[in-house]
């Protein structure tokens, strides 16, 4: 079965504009998907960012960020390998993930695409494991100083490069009542040198970005 399937063709502007979205976020090619789902995470998480620090309490998500909720390790190395081993927990959750697939849509992605906006409005209530809880204002600024978007790149990095990695796929909609059928073997799996690349990469810029901000959580801390 290709990786590549068609996506049922749909009406009106809004069916359109999905199909063209798919088109991009599923092509075969790794960098493609790279930067199309890095905007389509980085634009719902910059809405949720925008209108959280608008309209929602100041310190609303606190209580539910395990990462806010942890207490300081002792030292930057304690500290990274913390935040490190979270991150990667998490990603291998998204990684497991795609081995479903809707139509032409791995689990993976959507795991995402619904996790961008809250990340978004952790940043706008203040809701950070940084900082003294105050709001963090939307800015180019912002966006270079702190490790949430280098994390954000690397596990899209991650998720597009195992594209590839499906068991179960649902042939057709409706989503929410067709079951998924087993269609492959972990022993099918393969990657590309540049999926592999990116996989590599991701990792690594994750790492940076944990490491970055064990430096910041232990200047507060410390």
């Amino acid at each position: 079965m290709r990786s590549g399937m068609e996506t049922p063709n749909a009406t009106g502007p809004i069916g359109r504009v999905s199909n063209r979205v798919g088109r991009y976020v599923n092509h075969e090619d790794v960098l493609v998907r790279f930067v199309s789902l890095w905007v389509v995470v980085a634009g719902v998480f910059t809405a949720a960012w925008v209108l959280s620090y608008s309209l929602l309490p100041q310190g609303l998500l606190r209580g539910g960020n395990p990462v806010a909720a942890a207490d300081y390790a002792g030292s930057v190395s304690r500290e990274f390998l913390t935040l490190f081993g979270w991150n990667v927990a998490v990603s291998l959750i998204a990684v497991a993930a795609n081995t479903f697939r809707s139509i032409n849509t791995p689990l993976g992605y959507v795991i995402l695409v619904v996790q961008a906006p809250r990340y978004g409005a952790v940043w706008g209530t203040g809701s950070l494991a940084i900082g003294t809880g105050e709001r963090v204002a939307p800015s180019l600024a912002v966006l270079v100083e702190r490790s949430g978007p280098m994390e954000i790149t690397a596990f899209v990095a991650i998720v597009v490069a195992t594209r590839s990695a499906m068991l179960w796929h649902q042939a057709s909609g409706p989503r929410w009542r067709e079951e998924f059928e087993r269609v492959r073997s972990p022993t099918d799996w393969s990657l590309t040198r540049r999926e592999w690349a990116f996989l590599i990469g991701g990792y690594l810029l994750l790492a940076i970005a944990c490491h970055r901000e064990a430096v910041a959580i232990a200047r507060v801390a410390g």
